[in-house]
């Protein structure tokens, strides 16, 4: 199905589509078009979708009512009693869903500093190569099962994790790091994976290509899509004079001039008060200034030099997350990777949107025809 008009406001729109491109998997279409089309604060968002989620939940619709209460979980504030709950509840239906699917999974903690971080392996019944999977900025790996299931079919054992900040490591408080490569060793090291490729799946392109610049166990690597610099992600957000006077007073360090400026937006746009607020909340920090900090530091500046795998860069050509510029930004800095294959999908094919929302079977196509080539081609060169 093609990316589609349900909601006039286009945060809430990409959200209602995120649910309806796994089709009849993942939504009753006519449900959630109904329950949502016409909303218009967070708050009718989050009674829209509990409402129905509660339905779904009750009618055995596991699927359905986890992304339901995914969705109703989504905007809630850190400071929302409700939202442990709702995600307790999201993460109950996703397990009930895989089991009632007969999905073959394992679950695993694996050690994490004085935490843990939460896994999910799903093996291949003819395994010809590992992938590592990571989700993005505050994603849950659960939700991306349906994403990246099909890979097992082609011989790709998968391994799901979240790192700090992402689902259960906030409850840990385990906050949003750049040095991904860290959390990834851990999993690397559990499993005892000596080679292996890695997807990153939205700000996940960030975080799986700095892994491979620090850890050469990971052979190839995808970004599904790209992301080059958190900072200019995050201020994004805004329009080109809001974005220019927070660039100055951030540049300018006007620690203080910036925070009110920023909360005057804030008590004006209740997506750009979400925004930071969720932010602040997975990076551990107490204002906007301070999250700037962190998460300018989530770039591949300087960086991209140490990419010396295989590579696979994927965007959409109208993504409303991440600036365009980010690919050609990567396409002309992973000058010393070993292969590199860039990939822009277009609104002709129905994969503009952010991680191809819409047609994300697009994306996961091209993924695995593009691991096949890979792992192919290696056993080739093994075999000679």
């Amino acid at each position: 199905m093609a990316y589609r008009l349900i909601n006039k406001i286009p945060q809430f729109n990409f959200q209602i589509n995120r649910v309806l491109t796994y089709g009849e998997i993942g939504c009753n279409e006519d449900e959630v078009i109904e329950a949502t089309s016409k909303i218009e604060s967070l708050q009718e968002w989050y009674e829209a979708w509990t409402f129905i989620a509660e339905r779904a939940e009750k009618e055995n619709r596991f699927f359905h009512a986890a992304y339901y209460y995914r969705m109703a979980e989504f905007f809630l504030k850190k400071t929302d009693l409700k939202k442990l709950d709702i995600y307790n509840l999201c993460i109950k239906n996703y397990y009930k869903a895989f089991d009632a699917y007969r999905l073959q999974y394992e679950r695993y903690d694996v050690p994490y500093g004085d935490g843990s971080l939460n896994c999910l392996r799903i093996t291949a019944s003819e395994e010809k190569a590992i992938v590592l999977v990571c989700g993005g900025y505050d994603s849950f790996i659960e939700e991306f099962v349906i994403n990246v299931n099909k890979l097992t079919q082609f011989g790709y054992t998968v391994i799901l994790f979240e790192g700090p900040g992402q689902g259960r490591s906030l409850e840990q408080k385990l906050h949003f790091i750049h040095n991904w490569e860290v959390p990834t060793r851990a999993v690397l090291d559990y499993f005892n994976i000596n080679n292996c490729a890695m997807i990153g799946i939205s700000w996940g392109g960030y975080l799986a290509l700095r892994s491979a610049a620090f850890e050469k166990r990971i052979s190839a690597t995808i970004a599904y899509n790209i992301m080059y610099d958190g900072y200019d992600v995050m201020t994004n957000i805004f329009p080109p004079l809001i974005k220019k006077i927070i660039n100055l007073l951030y540049r300018f360090n006007q620690k203080n001039a910036l925070n009110m400026f920023t909360d005057k937006i804030r008590r004006k746009s209740i997506i750009a008060d979400w925004a930071l607020s969720q932010g602040m909340y997975i990076t551990g920090t107490n204002n906007t200034f301070e999250f700037y900090k962190e998460i300018s530091k989530h770039t591949l500046k300087n960086i991209c030099n140490k990419i010396d795998q295989k590579v696979l860069l994927t965007a959409g050509e109208k993504d409303h997350y991440i600036p365009l510029t980010h690919f050609e930004q990567l396409k002309n800095q992973l000058f010393n990777a070993k292969l590199l294959t860039c990939r822009l999908f277009t609104e002709s094919e129905g994969g503009e949107q952010h991680c191809q929302v819409g047609n994300h079977l697009l994306a996961v196509d091209t993924i695995i025809n593009w691991l096949d080539n890979y792992f192919d081609q290696n056993q080739s060169d093994k075999n000679l």
